[in-house]
C-alpha cells in the first residue's frame, strides 16, 4: 500500500437554492441556500487511508483559480481526481473576460493540460470519475475528447454524446480479479448503477473492469501507465445521481482505497 497520499479531487459540488414562494403578484422569493459536497462518501473513503491528505474543491474554484495556485496543487498532489468537470474549467480563465486586465500585451496562461500531462509522466496518478460533464459528457459537453489530455486516457472517448442510464441498472463483473487495485472485491454484490459514460476500450490501456449495456461490454474501471505514472477513470459517479446507489456498497471504502493506494 502507497503511504503519503495526497490526494486533490475537484467537481461534484453543487449549490442548492431554497424553495420558491409566491407570495403576491410582485414577490417571488427563494429563501435559503445550502452547499453541498456530493461526494463527501468518496473523500471520507480517501481520508481514511493511513497518511492520506485530501483536499475537495467545486468545479468553480478551479475555474478561477490562478496559474501559481494550479502549480502549487501539482506540486502537493500525488493523485489528482476531476469529477463531473469539464473542460472549459481548464480552458477559461475569468482574465479572459476581465475587460480591465486586456491592456496591450497578449493575455495567455500556461496550457494546463500540457501541465498535467507533464506531472502524470513525472509520476502522478491522474483519474477521472464519471458524470453528465466527464468524458464527452451530456451533448459532448465534457468535451474531453478534444482535449490535450485524451491522448493518454485509459479510454477512447465517443465524439457525440456518451451518456447510458437506466432506472434499473446494469450488470458489473471484473475481468482481473488479482490486480491489486480490485483484488478481494466481489462486484457480483455491486448495487444498482443508474448510469455511466460510455467509452471504448484501447490497446494501450487494461479494462480492469466492465458494464453491460443490452448484450454489450463496455468499460467500467480501466488503467493505462503514462511514463513514470498513470491515469485511471471509473466511468460512472462515485455519488448522486449515478451513484446513489453505490454509496451504500458495504465495498465502497475498500474499492476507492485500493484504487489510490495499490501499488501497481
Amino acid at each position: 500500500m502507497k503511504k503519503g497520499l495526497k490526494i486533490w479531487h475537484v467537481g461534484n459540488w453543487c449549490v442548492h437554492t431554497g424553495q420558491k414562494y409566491v407570495e403576491s403578484p410582485f414577490q417571488s422569493p427563494s429563501k435559503g441556500v445550502e452547499i453541498l459536497n456530493y461526494a463527501q462518501p468518496l473523500i471520507n473513503a480517501l481520508k481514511a487511508i493511513p497518511d492520506a491528505e485530501v483536499i475537495s474543491e467545486p468545479s468553480w474554484d478551479l475555474y478561477n483559480m490562478s496559474p501559481e495556485k494550479f502549480n502549487e496543487r501539482l506540486e502537493w498532489a500525488t493523485s489528482i481526481i476531476l469529477a463531473d468537470v469539464e473542460t472549459k474549467c481548464l480552458m477559461l480563465h475569468p482574465d479572459f473576460f476581465t475587460r480591465g486586465k486586456w491592456g496591450d500585451k497578449p493575455v495567455t496562461f500556461p496550457d494546463r493540460f500540457d501541465l498535467l500531462k507533464k506531472w502524470v509522466n513525472n509520476g502522478g496518478h491522474f483519474h477521472m470519475n464519471g458524470g453528465w460533464y466527464s468524458f464527452t459528457g451530456e451533448l459532448g459537453k465534457g468535451g474531453w475528447r478534444r482535449s490535450r489530455m485524451h491522448n493518454i486516457f485509459p479510454v477512447e472517448c465517443l465524439e457525440y454524446d456518451d451518456l447510458i442510464e437506466s432506472t434499473d441498472g446494469y450488470e458489473v463483473k471484473c475481468f482481473n480479479e488479482d490486480h491489486p487495485m480490485v483484488k478481494g472485491i466481489d462486484f457480483s454484490s455491486i448495487p444498482p448503477l443508474l448510469g455511466f459514460n460510455e467509452t471504448k476500450e484501447i490497446n494501450e490501456a487494461e479494462t480492469l473492469v466492465k458494464i453491460n449495456n443490452q448484450g454489450t461490454w463496455y468499460p467500467l474501471l480501466a488503467l493505462r501507465k503514462i511514463g513514470n505514472g498513470y491515469t485511471t477513470g471509473w466511468m460512472t459517479g462515485a455519488s448522486p445521481h449515478w451513484g446513489i446507489n453505490f454509496m451504500k456498497w458495504g465495498e465502497y471504502n475498500k474499492f476507492w482505497q485500493q484504487v489510490f493506494s495499490a501499488e501497481i
